[in-house]
Formats: structure tokens, sequence, C-alpha cells
């Protein structure tokens, strides 16, 4: 496996350097973005329990970036940020802005703390910060260009829905608690930011996350074949909608598609999202999902079958 991630970084590190600023394997667009990178980095920071520890920094610049962090504090709340009003408002009119632009006006609640703080981000974390998300975009790239293509495919056949034709994909340093997570736009189109760092998502991991966030597009837990067959399963047998089946469901889709693909290339030792998530978050969902729905990815009866047999088994 180290062999295929140092194949995959040195050759499509090669490609990112030489490519535009947008490096495109349809349907996904990957940037580095500065102004979506410090969004991030400023969401991360106001996310903290305790104060990150700012070292290097002039005490004129600690002030500016801690008042730009107490902005976002506000803003944001006391929940998960990532998902609150202010920050995904902002988060769109993000990609509406050049990814190197200067000095960009940003139609968004969270305009003035992104204006005072860049200049810091700028001078001290940029330069690293975009040098891993090239880096991560180079070998993300590379491996879509081989596989992209069928894992697309076979995700619309077990989903029977068209996947996105545009997936705005900001690689950048941190992406909320979980990493990654991915939205629709207001002004249209699919957006994924998708963290550089987090080691969820590192190396060949980061195939199966790309299509894992592509998913979300697709299904949600509001809608998409999938949480329709759960709903109906579970009104068929009287019993409650088993709570995040759908996402557990997503999940191994998107790990045993990407596993079988890369076993196909020779990578043979890959573990797939699923292992820990099936064991660790959802126990009670792990027997019924590798027992009819894996069968169901490799061909066997139809997606409400499989969902129907799992609600069933699911314990009450």
């Amino acid at each position: 496996m180290i062999r295929s991630l140092m194949v995959f970084g040195l050759l499509s590190c090669a490609l990112a350097a030489s490519a535009s600023e947008v490096v495109t394997v349809p349907p996904w667009e990957f940037h580095s973005s500065f102004w979506m990178s410090l969004h991030q980095r400023l969401i991360e920071d106001a996310s903290r329990s305790t104060p990150r520890v700012l070292t290097g920094l002039s005490s004129e610049e600690e002030a500016v970036w801690n008042e730009a962090v107490d902005a976002y504090r506000t803003a944001g709340g006391s929940d998960n940020m990532t998902f609150s009003r202010p920050m995904l408002i902002t988060t769109d009119a993000l990609s509406q802005v050049a990814d190197d632009a200067a000095e960009p006006l940003i139609d968004a609640p969270l305009q003035d703390a992104l204006t005072k703080a860049a200049s810091t981000y700028r001078k001290h974390w940029w330069v690293a910060d975009d040098r891993a998300n090239r880096f991560f975009i180079g070998y993300a790239a590379a491996m879509l260009r081989d596989a992209g293509e069928i894992l697309v495919e076979q995700h619309e056949k077990v989903y029977r829905t068209a996947w996105p034709e545009r997936i705005r994909a900001y690689i950048t340093p941190a992406a909320g608690r979980f990493g990654a997570y991915t939205m629709h736009g207001r002004s249209g189109g699919i957006i994924t930011t998708m963290s550089s760092h987090d080691e969820g998502y590192r190396g060949l991991r980061a195939l199966e996350m790309l299509l894992h966030e592509g998913s979300h597009a697709v299904v949600s837990r509001n809608g998409g074949t999938v949480t329709d067959a759960i709903e109906a399963a579970a009104e068929k047998h009287g019993v409650p909608v088993p709570r995040d089946l759908w996402h557990a469901v997503l999940f191994a889709t998107s790990s045993e598609l990407t596993r079988k693909a890369l076993a196909e290339r020779g990578v043979s030792d890959f573990v797939p999202s699923s292992e820990d998530l099936l064991t660790r978050a959802w126990p009670t969902y792990r027997e019924p999902v590798e027992s009819f729905w894996i069968p169901y990815l490799h061909g066997e009866g139809t997606l409400e079958e499989a969902i129907d047999k799992i609600v069933l088994a699911v314990p009450q």
C-alpha cells in the first residue's frame, strides 16, 4: 500500500504542480482555495474547547486572529457550528470567489472576520496548508482518473439515481467535526469540503470518501431511494425507522465498491471506513448490512428487498 501511495503521490503531484488552479476530473473540480481554507481554519479554532496555542505571531496578529475566531464562535453558536446557517451561507458564498482572489467581495455574514484574518493566515499558515491540499488533490485526482468513472457508474446502478454532473471539491486543512461534509449550494451545484489533514480521508481512503461524499447528493436523511425504502419497510413491519441506517448504508456502499475496485488493481490490504464505523458507531447494523446489503451490491436481488430484510433484522 505504501508503494501505491508513493506512486500516486509522486506522479500526481507533478500533474497538480503543472495544472491550473482547478484540477478537474469530471464530475469533480478540485480546489485549494485560500479563502475556503481560511474559513475552515477559523471554524476549527472557534470550535475548540480550549484555545489553540498560537506561535510565531506578533501580539497584533494574535489579537486580530482571536477577534476573528470570536466572531465565528458568536455566529456559529455552541452546537456543531459547521452546519449553522451563517457558516453554510459563508461556505456557499466562498464557492463563488476565485481561489486566489486578493481582496474579494464576499457576500456572507462573516466577511469582516475573514478579511481581517486573511493577512495573518497568509503569512503564517497558508503556504503549508496549500502544499498539503495540493498533495491530497494530486493523488486523489490520479485515483479518480483511473477508477472514478466505473465507481460512479456502480454507485448510480446501486442507488438507481444519476450522479451529480458537477461537484466542487474544496480540499482544506480542516472540514468540521467529521472531516468532510457536502451541501447543495444556493447558486446551484454540489459543494464538498474535505480535510487534507484528517487521517480518515488521506491516502487510499480519499477515493472511498470522495465517492461517499458524492453519495450525499444522491441520498440524504430526507429522501432518495435508500431513505424511501427504509421508511417503507419500517411502516410495513410496524417498527420505528432505524436512526442513521441510511448513512450506514451509504458508508457500506462506497466502502465495498472501493475495496473491490482497489483489489482489482492489486491493492489487497485496503481497510475501508465501514470496518470501523459498523463496529464502533452502528454495531447493531453490522450483521444485517453485511448479510443483505453487500450481496445486493454484488447483484443479488433488489434495493427494496435488501432494505426490507435489513430493517426486519435490526434489533428493536
